[in-house]
């Protein structure tokens, strides 16, 4: 009797947790303005077409509870490829090297979490609209108590990675939802040629550097790929530049090397560029360096007035050089690029007067003072 109970409480609180929410109507807009100002990409429950993985796609649900209360919580976004047999979760980052989409983590036209405002024509005639969120960086949705007779809608800010496939039909859904018999997923199809396929792509160490690799298993219209590199995952900056082959059915292999990788982690991903302009840009990938501190050396010191130094083991673009005296007055200050040798010289404009002064070097994970004698 107990455990009869038991199962009846359990079926209770599944049932509470997530049969109350249905998924409705949905449409494709484009991402060219706020939650209420972006165009439409299409009709609403009208599949689209794309034609590479450089855009991101905004895709708003509509979720309503015409049964009991309860709370959406931890429900994922999902994606099938093979119409709903399989289910995969769209993350900010993936699960798998073969995952086909990802959360979009930045946007300039809308931020995570922001309220979304009534858009759909769906569940609207006696039901009382509660704003959802709009979703770009959160794997899982948000608690959120939605009751008998209210509806809303989420969006979700997304974009395909380099492993999606030509020619297929991926469908989406919100994971924790019910859905009415013969309901239509929202779904995309891709077109039958795809700009470039990376099938690998790799990051090692090679002592001191990063050996980057990457193969194509085809390429269409394909001029270059740009390597960029970030320290915070956010901000990249191309450390090479390889050409592709333009348009081939053949596989190819690609390689390019950071010679001067920064200490800490260092981030890196491929950006793909069609002769026309268009880019695309693949997953991102992580290595980290311990690499020795930079050893700097002025000389001649005591000097008769030219001022030289030598870096080692610095990794950064450029390194800012202020001169001062004694009294901390500033002296003489530059900004000297450092992709060249490791010797340098301070561009004075006038000689400097005998006495004692301090060259401080700042720059990325170094910063340093040495003091200089002038005779």
């Amino acid at each position: 009797m107990k455990k009869g109970l038991l199962l009846i409480v359990m079926v209770v609180i599944s049932y509470n947790l997530f049969a109350f929410t249905t998924q409705g109507v949905w449409r494709w807009r484009n991402d060219d303005g706020s939650e209420t100002s972006a165009t439409w990409r299409a009709d609403q429950n009208t599949a689209i077409t794309i034609a590479s993985v450089d855009s991101v796609l905004r895709l708003r649900i509509e979720l309503y509870n015409n049964g009991s209360g309860g709370t959406l919580e931890n429900a994922f976004f999902e994606y099938s490829e093979d119409d709903g047999t399989t289910w995969d979760t769209i993350r900010v980052i993936p699960d798998a090297d073969t995952t086909a989409f990802v959360l979009a983590a930045t946007s300039t036209n809308v931020t995570d979490l922001e309220p979304t405002t009534h858009q759909l024509s769906g569940q609207s005639t006696g039901y009382t609209y509660d704003p959802g969120q709009i979703i770009l960086a959160s794997n899982k949705l948000p608690a959120h108590t939605l009751k008998t007779g209210q509806t809303t809608e989420y969006e979700y800010v997304f974009k395909p990675t380099l492993k999606i496939k030509p020619s297929t039909t991926y469908i989406f859904r919100v994971d924790a939802a019910t859905y009415p018999v013969g309901y239509t997923y929202p779904s995309l199809t891709t077109a039958s040629v795809l700009p470039v396929n990376i099938t690998s792509f790799k990051v090692k160490a090679d002592n001191d550097r990063a050996l980057i690799t990457w193969t194509t298993a085809t390429e269409n219209n394909n001029n270059r790929f740009d390597v960029e590199r970030s320290n915070d995952g956010k901000n990249y900056k191309a450390i090479a530049t390889v050409n592709g082959h333009g348009t081939t059915s053949l596989s190819h292999n690609y390689q390019a090397v950071d010679t001067k990788p920064m200490n800490g982690v260092n981030y890196y991903r491929i950006k793909q560029y069609d002769n026309d302009g268009q880019y695309q840009i693949s997953d991102v990938r992580s290595l980290k360096f311990v690499l020795q501190n930079a050893l700097i050396n002025v000389y001649p010191n005591p000097t008769h007035g030219d001022i030289n130094f030598l870096i080692n083991n610095y990794n950064g673009s450029s390194v800012k050089a202020t001169l001062s005296n004694v009294s901390g007055k500033i002296i003489h200050q530059e900004l000297i690029n450092t992709n060249t040798s490791g010797n340098y010289k301070l561009n004075l404009k006038q000689q400097l007067p005998a006495g004692i002064y301090m060259l401080k070097l700042d720059g990325t994970s170094l910063s340093s003072k040495l003091k200089i004698v002038v005779q």
